[in-house]
């Protein structure tokens, strides 16, 4: 058995390292973490920069999952749950479809974790799968493919008010927190951004002061902020009637504000074709506002849709999510009985369909089952394998 082992041990030795970082890259994150306590060989390649940017470049090439956050606001807690509904087979592929090639499928959804939500406790829309919640004394990132969550450094700042919003630098393969606190709400609920503050998620890391940011308000109306490209986006106000959009450079740490597009409704801050669209929901369905030139603050007006019945099993579906595929998904914000589904669209191809999720509503869980006050916060997609927190 030694010899054995001793042979598999010298067939190692002799390939090399490139060679080796593509077979780990094809490893699941369960094998590698096993793998870190096998070998300090093939912990630290692992562990290397170059290693986890190609690591990840190869799962956002594989089927991705997405993230929802309920809320029990009877409780005050917030909870996980994963779903990849395109890895399931249609449930009955003889069924006949209209012209619209509806269909139908379901899958199974998995629970990570659950964490408080009373006031002043944020959750960051997820990045890769990588979720940042807490409140301003303890913030924290969770990784859903090792089930793992590391602490960030405490905060030291007085003030309360604290918003903070999860970044991905692709150029050095970082992740950045981006943490501000605001002011008392002067208009409508919304707050003068006071300090920033930005943190690179990595051992012995701290939280460094931004002195150079353009003065404006978080506007709480634009949900959710999301990263592009390497660059963070979230609602803004120049003054309490400007609307605007601010950029973040996760790499450079650089702000730039964008004037929002011409349009007096409420939007959601989407990634749709690589680029940052503003989706507004209207009576006979939504628009779709893609930004062209940030640097002209140039938007124009890419898609509406009219023909969607939103209205299913006694429930309103609303827009929550835009995939990497260019698919809107659709879900009831309320919780209601089984199964929880989903309605999925694909206006390029105008198809649409329905995914069943069991596991959700179904789910027997301290504080969370038999308890009618359950609703959706938010849908994520784009969760893949990360080594993050490994």
């Amino acid at each position: 058995m030694k010899k054995i082992s001793d042979d598999r041990s010298k067939i190692s030795d002799l390939l090399p390292i490139d060679l080796k970082m593509e077979i780990l890259k094809r490893l699941p994150v369960k094998t590698l973490g096993r793998f870190l306590c096998l070998s300090k060989e093939y912990a630290s390649i692992i562990r290397r920069r170059d290693f986890m940017k190609l690591y990840l470049t190869e799962s956002t090439n594989s089927p991705q999952r997405l993230i929802f956050t309920f809320e029990n606001k009877t409780h005050w807690k917030h909870f996980f749950f994963s779903a990849s509904p395109w890895e399931q087979e249609e449930e009955d592929e003889m069924s006949p479809q209209n012209e619209d090639e509806s269909s139908s499928s379901a899958c199974v959804a998995t629970y990570h974790m659950k964490c408080h939500s009373q006031p002043y406790t944020t959750i960051a829309p997820s990045v890769h799968g990588l979720i940042c919640y807490g409140h301003p004394s303890k913030l924290m990132v969770y990784n859903p493919s090792t089930r793992r969550s590391i602490t960030l450094p405490k905060i030291d700042s007085q003030r309360i008010n604290m918003y903070h919003f999860l970044g991905y630098d692709p150029i050095h393969g970082d992740y950045k927190v981006l943490c501000m606190t605001v002011g008392m709400h002067v208009y409508k609920g919304r707050g003068m951004a006071q300090e920033l503050r930005v943190l690179t998620l990595g051992n012995g890391n701290s939280w460094r002061l931004i002195e150079d940011f353009p003065p404006h308000f978080l506007d709480y109306h634009y949900s959710p902020d999301i990263c592009i490209n390497g660059v963070l986006y979230y609602g803004a106000l120049l003054d309490i009637k400007r609307p605007a959009v601010m950029s973040f450079d996760v790499k450079s740490e650089k702000f730039h504000h964008i004037k929002g597009p011409d349009c007096d409704l409420r939007p959601k801050l989407k990634s749709f074709n690589g680029k940052l669209v503003a989706l507004f929901s209207t009576n006979g369905g939504f628009e779709l506002w893609a930004l062209e030139d940030a640097a002209k603050h140039e938007w124009a007006k890419k898609l509406f849709v009219s023909d969607i019945d939103c209205w299913r099993n006694g429930c309103m579906f609303q827009v929550f999510c835009l995939t990497d595929e260019c698919e809107f998904i659709f879900a009831p914000k309320e919780l209601g009985k089984p199964p929880f589904s989903l309605l999925y669209y694909d206006p390029q191809e105008n198809i649409e369909g329905t995914v069943h999720i069991q596991g959700i509503t179904e789910l027997k869980l301290p504080l969370w089952d038999n308890d009618s006050d359950r609703r959706l916060i938010s849908i994520f997609s784009g969760q893949v394998e990360n080594l993050m927190c490994l």
